[in-house]
């Protein structure tokens, strides 16, 4: 349900998607539908090891297969160190490395890490392909447990990493890429100061992002070394970007066309086999596609990271937080970039404290180099800081809303890095929740609980770029340079009727490709309706100032007269001089001199120089435990969330709805689950553990809109924050049923019994 009337005649109201006929009707086009004249099949060779010396390599005898077009290893591909200027861009930290997860240069970092691919004309030659090519390894000392590889005698994966820290760049390689340091005030007088201190730790695991279709690309490199890309991506100039550095190409010769993306979450931010398609491609002559099996995707495709964590809390007996202190290190995989400062910055602003210090460990290990994951690095921190929240009301004897709203920050509140929260209406959330059923409803029943978990983000900033060509007949084309994950293109499209004062029947979207439109940033963080709607807003006011204009020559005088609404240009002061917008349409081209399009773009501060519109949400959740199994059934589920401005309710419940899936699917079943070897064990979707419609209660969604200040729509985002709650707020539910603390994820049921068994119940 929605607590506030909608905002406008299109904005606020229940739209359907404009993709959806497409979709359902399977015309929709995504990476498999590519269908290319030549086009060859791309398959990749995979590490055995998870941590070795690459010796040799010999293609010969794969080159030489019949049917075999091109073959490719690290050799052909340029590896400019961070800093070094090239014709294709500078290189930075980031290119170099993912650089090396693309394909394996002298060292292998994880098993399943690509280390050559072929080209064929069918599947059998690539795949008989892949069996002739030899590579001779030396196995090396692997490192899993990101705690462990912290150890001064630890194996050392990459000789080139530095430790990053407040007091400066260590001078020798460690496997710790970063340390981070967040504080204020002085943590051990708040303690000191505290009449209850409660201290917990926690461990999570790697989790996949469960994105419905598999990474899947084609590139066709042409004589004339034009390169043009079909990708399963997020971003089309973040591909652009990291092409042209990986495969040494000038990026003004590269082209990307998005596809339809069957999910991403996060997990397809980043080139990945685009990268080896377009190098194929240059050395066959040919168009190549390379997609990754289900297996291939969750053995080496860009998990969710694995978090061990400290949290203590400080308060005074009437709930006041006197200090807060954690310790996070987070398991970034083969390469550095785990998550650290983004969950950390944003999960430690749901309370306030004076005395605080919060530190973050970027460590390297021999797993798969983890991606952004929905909110990413919010889930795990949140179970951490909100079950040892409850876990502090419990030694209080405090309701766990009360507690809460004593400490929870509001506008002006300092975030870990001590920048201002703006606008944050976690307080208005609580208040939401105390009215509510969910809440106040009894809980009835043996071995049941009610647990209640935080959430709030904020989004990280961005430029976007969009423009609207008036046609003759009335209707606009609205291109978008921003790639459409959730139907995104419905919300913007609604923008732009909403602006223009037409129906959204008169509004087309076309999802832009590099060429076609200005640069956008990827679409991840919440940034697109936030971000992108700016765009289309001022594309929208920048073509109704030209139609203004333009009906002002008609009439002979200025445009500062010319009023609109309701499809119609008038000069004020004198209603019969007056057309409307489907005339003006039609005369345009002759009678403005040419063309009418609006062009929008906008750049919006990144998260490091300020805080834009922090969404704050909650989730309760009642669960019900079998002690003779350990497994927890949910009952009944209640998110609210503050959204700003609900463009489109329908898309806003799905979000969160979507979220909160996850969510219970990382509280309750998924992990990843590593041999000795560093091999993934369960790397199907038989044995990965997604939930399912009978996990899944019924999701009843609060939406809250409390504008945003920082953006002219109002709007806050939908899309990040419904997964950062959920595992907490079922953590406490099963505390609050039978008093056992869960802190390890999943919460399985063999993981919940013997809980149940430690504390003799």
């Amino acid at each position: 349900m929605t607590t506030a009337a909608p905002t406008g005649r299109v904005i606020g109201t229940r739209t359907p998607k404009v993709d959806g006929v497409e979709k359902v009707t399977g015309r929709a086009q995504y990476g498999a539908d590519v269908q290319l004249s030549g086009l060859l099949v791309g398959r990749i060779l995979p590490s055995p090891f998870a941590h070795a010396r690459i010796v040799s390599i010999d293609t010969s005898a794969a080159e030489a297969l019949p049917g075999v077009m091109a073959v490719v290893t690290g050799a052909d591909f340029p590896l400019p160190p961070p800093g070094t200027v090239t014709p294709w861009g500078t290189a930075t930290e980031r290119s170099y490395f993912v650089a090396q997860e693309v394909i394996a240069r002298d060292k292998v970092l994880y098993h399943g890490q690509t280390v050559a691919a072929v080209a064929a004309r069918t599947a059998e030659a690539a795949e008989r392909a892949l069996e002739l090519i030899n590579v001779e390894y030396e196995e090396l000392p692997p490192v899993f447990d990101a705690v462990e590889a912290m150890r001064p005698d630890a194996t050392v994966l990459l000789n080139d990493l530095f430790t990053k820290s407040p007091e400066g760049t260590a001078t020798e390689p460690s496997n710790v890429a970063e340390q981070a340091v967040y504080e204020r005030g002085d943590i051990a007088a708040g303690f000191a100061e505290a009449d209850v201190v409660v201290e917990r730790e926690y461990r999570t695991q790697v989790v996949h992002q469960g994105y419905i279709e598999p990474n899947v690309d084609s590139a066709y490199v042409d004589a004339q070394g034009n390169v043009t890309v079909w990708a399963n991506t997020q971003g089309i100039f973040g591909q652009r970007r990291d092409i042209a550095m990986i495969a040494g190409v000038l990026p003004s010769r590269i082209k990307v066309i998005a596809t339809e993306v069957g999910g991403g979450f996060g997990g397809k931010t980043t080139v990945r086999c685009s990268a080896l398609a377009v190098a194929l491609s240059r050395k066959a002559g040919l168009p190549v596609r390379v997609g990754l099996s289900r297996e291939e995707v969750l053995r080496t495709a860009g998990p969710g990271n694995a978090i061990h964590c400290r949290v203590k809390l400080g308060a005074k007996s009437d709930g006041t937080l006197t200090a807060i202190e954690g310790s996070f290190v987070y398991d970034a995989g083969a390469f550095p970039g785990a998550p650290m400062r983004l969950s950390i910055r944003r999960v430690f602003s749901h309370y306030r404290s004076a005395n605080f210090r919060v530190e973050g460990f970027d460590v390297v290990t021999n797993h798969p180099h983890v991606h952004a994951y929905r909110a990413p690095g919010g889930t795990p921190v949140a179970f951490a800081l909100e079950s040892t929240m409850d876990e502090l009301a419990r030694a209080l004897d405090m309701d766990a809303i009360e507690v809460r709203r004593i400490n929870v920050s509001r506008a002006g509140d300092p975030m870990p890095d001590n920048v201002p929260l703006s606008s944050v209406s976690l307080d208005r959330v609580l208040d939401a929740i105390q009215a509510h059923p969910c809440w106040t409803t009894p809980l009835e029943g043996e071995n049941r609980g009610r647990g209640l978990a935080l959430g709030m983000w904020t989004v990280p900033g961005g430029t976007a770029s969009s423009h609207i060509t008036l046609a003759s007949d009335g209707t606009v084309a609205l291109v978008l340079g921003t790639v459409d994950l959730s139907s995104t293109r419905t919300s913007l499209a609604m923008v732009a009727a909403e602006m223009l004062g037409v129906d959204m029947d008169d509004v087309r979207v076309v999802m832009g490709d590099t060429d076609l439109v200005g640069y956008s940033d990827s679409s991840s963080g919440d940034m697109v309706t936030y971000v992108a709607s700016r765009a289309v807003r001022e594309a929208s006011l920048d073509l109704l100032g030209k139609m203004k204009a333009t009906a002002a020559a008609h009439f002979g005088v200025d445009a500062a007269d010319v009023d609109y609404g309701n499809k119609l240009f008038y000069v004020r002061g004198a209603g019969e001089m007056s057309i409307g917008w489907a005339d003006l349409a039609q005369k345009s081209p002759v009678a403005s001199g040419g063309a009418l399009v609006g062009y929008g773009t906008v750049n919006t501060p990144s998260m490091n120089l300020g805080v834009l519109a922090p969404n704050a949400a909650a989730h309760v959740v009642d669960v019900e435990v079998d002690p003779e199994t350990g497994k927890v059934e949910l009952l009944r589920y209640t998110a609210f969330q503050d959204v700003g401005l609900s463009i489109n309710p329908g898309q806003v419940e799905g979000q969160v709805q979507g979220g909160v899936a996850q969510g219970i699917g990382w509280a309750l079943h998924e992990e990843y689950d590593f041999d000795d070897r560093g091999v993934l064990r369960n790397a199907t979707l038989l044995d990965y553990r997604l939930p399912t419609s009978l996990d899944v209660p019924p999701i009843e969604t609060v939406v809250l809109e409390e504008p945003s200040p920082e953006h002219p729509l109002g709007v806050r985002a939908a899309g990040q924050v419904p997964i950062v709650p959920p595992v907490a707020a079922i953590a406490n539910a099963i505390r609050d049923a039978t008093g056992a603390r869960i802190r390890t994820l999943p919460m399985k049921p063999e993981t919940v019994w013997r809980a149940l068994e430690a504390q003799g119940g």
